[in-house]
């Protein structure tokens, strides 16, 4: 039995389009095998922590190398199964690891848009307590081990009568609400940066408020026993500390 010229035209081409996927399922196993670092976080954490510090990622750590995050629900115990962290970003209260640096201390302010403050100038302007007839948006859930609007009011005083609250699911939505105008957010220090950067939104009251809570990086029993990891974590505290310094 032999081909026909037909035949062997096919088995050509067949062949030939067959070595190229392989070529290419080759180059994709080499760029991302042994060259992939999971790092775990909440929502808001890869929106406002690891996104700005993507790019320094992945100068320090290859080009080739594929950076993956994994969004857990409100706290680090609630991690995925699959695929398995190597690094885990997450307040220090809530943190179940060991092998960790700290980032940042946490602090808080209240933030609101430009439209907000312009409109509710006279009453911004004077003391908290009189910002009982403001809306406040309520920062995701307050059941955490982070600050709350009632740690910030403890600081810088109560408003009176009690203010209105708006609840929000996800800390990110709230910021966007605060930024559409709707009320005042609770901004996080390293989070809300971006946002009173561009304009987006404003500082309200004297400073921050710091708690004695520290969002950290750490190593996952797998990430401890992975060199990249380990250069994943020193990345993110020295961007942290720039930033800082900045």
């Amino acid at each position: 039995m032999s081909l026909t010229d037909a035949g062997r035209r096919y088995h050509d081409g067949v062949a030939s389009g067959l070595g190229m996927i392989e070529k290419a399922a080759d180059e994709t196993t080499q760029g991302s095998t042994g060259e992939r670092v999971v790092i775990a976080c909440s929502n808001p954490a890869s929106h406002y922590v690891l996104r700005p510090r993507h790019d320094a990622l992945r100068q320090a750590l290859g080009e080739r190398t594929q950076i993956q995050p994994v969004i857990f629900y409100r706290y680090s115990r609630n991690l995925p199964l699959e695929p398995v962290a190597d690094v885990v970003l997450d307040w220090e209260a809530t943190i179940e690891a060991e092998d960790r640096v700290s980032l940042f201390r946490e602090a808080v302010r209240p933030v609101c848009s430009p439209n907000f403050a312009a409109s509710h100038a006279e009453t911004l302007d004077g003391p908290v307590s009189g910002w009982g007839d403001l809306t406040f948006l309520q920062p995701g859930s307050s059941d955490g081990d982070w600050a709350s609007w009632e740690d910030w009011f403890q600081s810088a005083g109560r408003p009176e009568p009690e203010p209105r609250f708006v609840g929000f699911d996800s800390y990110v939505y709230s910021l966007e609400a605060a930024v559409e105008g709707q009320g005042i957010a609770l901004g996080w220090r390293n989070f809300v940066d971006r946002h009173l950067e561009t304009g987006a939104l404003v500082a309200l009251g004297d400073d921050y408020v710091e708690r004695d809570n520290h969002f950290c990086a750490a190593l996952t029993e797998q990430g401890r026993v992975r060199p990249i990891a380990r250069l994943c974590i020193s990345v993110l505290e020295q961007s942290a500390s720039s930033q800082d310094e900045t």
